[in-house]
C-alpha cells in the first residue's frame, strides 16, 4: 500500500472532545495533502510528534507537542509498527524544506521508520502550500 504523508500542525482546534486528526489540525498544507490523497485515491498518514502516524479519521484529544530531535528514536518504533500494520510499501512525504525550523526531527523520524522496514520514501518539498 502506498501512502501519502505529511506532518501535523501547530495550530489545532481547541475543543475538549476527541476529534478526527483531519479535523483537529488546522493547516492549509495538511488540507492540501488530504485533497491530493483523495484525488489520487491513496490513503493519508499524518505524522504526529506525540502519536506517530495517524490515519485522518483517528480521534485524538487536543495536545501541544513538537517532536524534538531527542525524541526521534523513541517514536520510531511506534511508527514502524504503524507502517507494518498498514502494510505500507511506499511513503510519499509532503513537507516543507528540510531546513525549515522544526522540521528536521520529522524528516529523521519518517526516514528511520521507512528505512527500518525497507520501504521506499519519496520526499516532495512543498513551497506553494503554506
Amino acid at each position: 500500500m502506498e501512502y501519502l504523508c505529511t506532518t501535523c500542525s501547530k495550530r489545532k482546534r481547541r475543543t475538549t472532545e476527541l476529534l478526527p486528526a483531519r479535523e483537529r489540525y488546522l493547516s492549509r498544507r495538511l488540507r492540501w495533502v488530504w485533497q491530493e490523497s483523495q484525488r489520487r485515491q491513496q490513503p493519508l498518514l499524518i505524522l504526529s510528534g506525540k502519536y506517530g502516524l495517524l490515519k485522518p479519521h483517528e480521534r485524538i484529544p487536543w495536545y501541544d507537542h513538537v517532536l524534538r530531535a531527542s525524541e526521534v528514536d523513541k517514536i520510531v518504533p511506534t511508527m514502524v509498527k504503524q507502517l507494518a500494520a498498514g502494510q505500507a510499501s511506499q511513503v510519499i512525504f509532503y513537507a516543507l524544506p528540510r531546513r525549515t525550523r522544526g522540521w528536521q526531527p520529522y524528516y529523521a523520524a519518517i526516514t528511520k521508520a521507512c528505512t527500518s522496514l525497507g520501504i521506499p520514501l519519496t520526499v516532495k518539498t512543498l513551497k506553494h502550500v503554506l
